[in-house]
């Protein structure tokens, strides 16, 4: 009997994918981010959306009548540039949509820029890092293609987000609207999140860009750095002639006559910044496609003490890990208070010129000495929270990435336990928090002594800014170890920024006082200027401590993730 040997058949596995597995799913890079993000997109929609209806819905019963609104535009008007470089150019304020613009214009844009640089950041960057994307490049796919169709799920997401905004705006004029001129008409509602996205793609952009070369931490810092710095020095820059040239590089500088909310547009100056998103956006994707995966370079800086390598225990080993992020993130805050307490000399001297327009600065905000370096920084606190908050999300990333990348298991191997890693892990994150205090501390004393004010108090309110990033350095171990540490970050910048804008946005449209008590930092007084509530730094004690001891413990109850 004669028996044929021969290569058997090849058959053809190739399975057409369905419309949906290419759109959402598993069937394309492009699909599989845009699932990825759908938390994210979720929580932006709903922030940006709800804050827009919540503000539209307020304003009429805080400002019922003809005669309010033209009594608020009046204040609005002679608070004049001083005030105005912290609230926004006021245009149109006696109707909804110019109230909203000059109000909480940037808040939306802070939310959409900050989320932009952190998915662009660590899109790519990240995941190369954590050595996911070393299966997807050994695929027939090209690096470009991969970077393009992140980037365009990235697009895809912002631009679901920025849509159901811009139908809030829309519904809020059309459903609240008591008096003419409140309603918000589609164009106006477009144009600003037309704004809103451009911006906040060009800064998300800037990371992108930057993430390839310095890595995922330095890209979303120096970008974040910008966002805020911009902003700053664009709405100064009248007052303070050494902030003129840098804020002109901005595009808060390129689109401040682009009010869409209050009736006036500038579509031009949209131009120049959409030209720089898609130029950033292309150079990162051309970076991705150059350079070896994970191949960061990293910025230089002074070489650390010994101590702070992380060879003496699983403490000392968290705190090294954590403590350039930390310092990053110190110095950026810093050199923030610094130019704005060297500042204040300046914008005191302008307030000196008008007696009306300190007693009227008085009425609005009772309480501030608007003359010293730790009165205006008191003003301005909550957005340094804000970055505080976002800051001590990145060291509770920074410490849930022990599990989300496998390295865990290993470190178990050892006679460490679950429970002493992750108390370990908070305490090293803590103590990252301090030396990121300290940091901005001085940097806040130095300015204020440059502006000839006392340095003392406001480097001592400064403390209230790490006490409020410990605190939320507790609520992440304790989200990690009791539930998984892949949400950690993700609610910690939730609480970050349910807080800021409950802090921001209870006091202005007089909602119920137990509103605004639900914001962690209204329970701190005014620090820069020396008037302390005990309050609030017991409750940020009491959660940074209860938070290692609830993650700790969840920790023991539950499995090491997969």
């Amino acid at each position: 009997m004669a028996v044929e040997l021969g290569r058997a058949p090849f058959t053809s596995t190739h399975r057409r994918l369905s419309l949906r597995s290419r759109l959402y799913g598993l069937g394309t890079v492009y699909a599989k981010t845009m699932r990825d993000s759908r938390r994210s997109v979720l929580i932006a929609a709903a922030l940006m959306g709800g804050l827009m209806l919540v503000v539209g819905a307020a304003i009429p019963t805080v400002y019922p009548t003809q005669a309010a609104r033209d009594e608020m535009a009046k204040l609005a008007t002679d608070l004049g540039a001083v005030a105005q470089g912290i609230a926004g150019k006021p245009v149109n304020v006696a109707t909804m949509g110019g109230y909203v613009q000059w109000k909480y214009g940037p808040v939306f844009l802070f939310v959409a820029g900050l989320w932009s640089i952190l998915a662009l950041s660590s899109t790519l960057a990240g995941e190369a890092r954590n050595g996911s994307l070393e299966f997807v490049v050994t695929s027939p796919m090209r690096r470009r293609r991969i970077a393009l169709e992140k980037v365009a799920a990235h697009l895809s997401v912002m631009t679901i987000a920025l849509a159901i905004m811009a139908f809030a705006a829309w519904l809020a004029g059309a459903a609240f609207g008591t008096l003419p001129g409140d309603a918000v008409p589609v164009q106006a509602a477009l144009g600003y999140a037309l704004w809103v996205g451009l911006l906040a793609l060009a800064f998300g952009g800037l990371a992108f860009t930057l993430a390839p070369f310095l890595g995922r931490s330095a890209a979303a810092g120096i970008a974040g750095f910008i966002l805020f710095a911009g902003w700053i020095l664009n709405g100064y820059a009248a007052l303070v002639p050494a902030f003129a040239v840098p804020a002109d590089l901005t595009p808060w500088a390129w689109t401040a006559n682009h009010l869409p909310l209050a009736g006036q547009y500038d579509w031009v100056s949209l131009v120049p910044v959409a030209i720089l998103a898609v130029v950033l956006l292309v150079a990162g994707i051309e970076g991705f496609a150059r350079r070896d995966l994970g191949a960061a370079s990293s910025i230089r800086t002074p070489g650390l003490p010994a101590a702070t390598h992380g060879l003496s225990g699983p403490v000392a080993r968290a705190f090294g890990e954590r403590l350039p992020t930390a310092l990053a993130w110190g110095l950026g805050i810093g050199v923030f208070g610094l130019v704005m307490a060297a500042a204040s000399r300046s914008l005191a001297d302008e307030f000196a010129k008008s007696p009306d327009l300190q007693t009227t600065f008085r009425s609005v905000f009772p309480g501030f000495d608007i003359s010293t370096a730790g009165g205006f920084l008191q003003l301005l606190v909550q957005l340094e929270f804000i970055v505080a908050g976002f800051a001590a999300a990145t060291l509770v990333a920074g410490w849930a990435s022990d599990e989300t990348s496998g390295r865990l298991e290993m470190l178990l191997a050892t006679p460490l336990a679950r429970r002493s890693w992750a108390v370990s892990g908070g305490i090293g994150a803590d103590l990252a928090v301090a030396a990121m205090t300290v940091v901005l501390a001085v940097a806040v004393g130095i300015g204020a002594l440059m502006a000839g004010s006392d340095a003392v108090t406001p480097m001592a309110g400064s403390i209230t800014l790490g006490l409020y990033a410990a605190a939320l350095v507790g609520v992440g171990v304790a989200v990690g170890g009791f539930f998984r540490t892949s949400i950690a970050a993700e609610v910690v910048t939730l609480v970050v920024t349910a807080t800021y804008l409950i802090d921001l946005m209870a006091p202005a449209l007089r909602l119920p006082d137990w509103v605004h008590q639900l914001a962690l930092t209204a329970h701190f007084g005014q620090p820069m200027v020396g008037q302390w509530d005990v309050g609030g730094i017991v409750a940020c004690l009491v959660l940074a401590a209860g938070g290692l001891a609830v993650g700790g413990w969840g920790m023991r109850r539950r499995d090491v993730a997969r």
